[in-house]
């Protein structure tokens, strides 16, 4: 992978990051930064979003029709679910693009 590429990727990744815990959503930006780091194994949070979270970061598959139908009920709205929601997928790909960035990093075959 070349140098541009590569760079072109980090700064995706950063984008994204941003986007996430940016403040033009209507869920908090604490909320939402918890649940992305929950999602990619961080500390617990509040019930309801620990467990979905959690799954979201873990197996994904294998959440459940009641977790994510409890979101909508904290959060007052189906837009701030939504949010909640999108911000463990986040969580949980960005800690995968982190980890494989490390590996490609630590390669001595591949370029950084």
């Amino acid at each position: 992978m070349s140098s541009g590429t590569d760079d072109s990727h980090r700064h995706r990744a950063e984008t994204l990051r941003e986007a996430m815990a940016g403040d033009t959503a209507i869920t908090e930006v604490v909320l939402r930064t918890a649940v992305a780091a929950r999602a990619a194994g961080g500390p617990p949070i509040a019930e309801p979003y620990d467990d979905l979270a959690r799954r979201i970061g873990d197996a994904s598959y294998q959440v459940t029709d009641a977790e994510v139908d409890a979101v909508p009920q904290a959060t007052g709205s189906d837009k701030a679910a939504f949010e909640i929601v999108m911000s463990a997928c986040v969580g949980a790909g960005l800690a995968r693009w982190d980890a494989a960035a490390r590996v490609i990093a630590e390669a001595t075959d591949a370029p950084a």
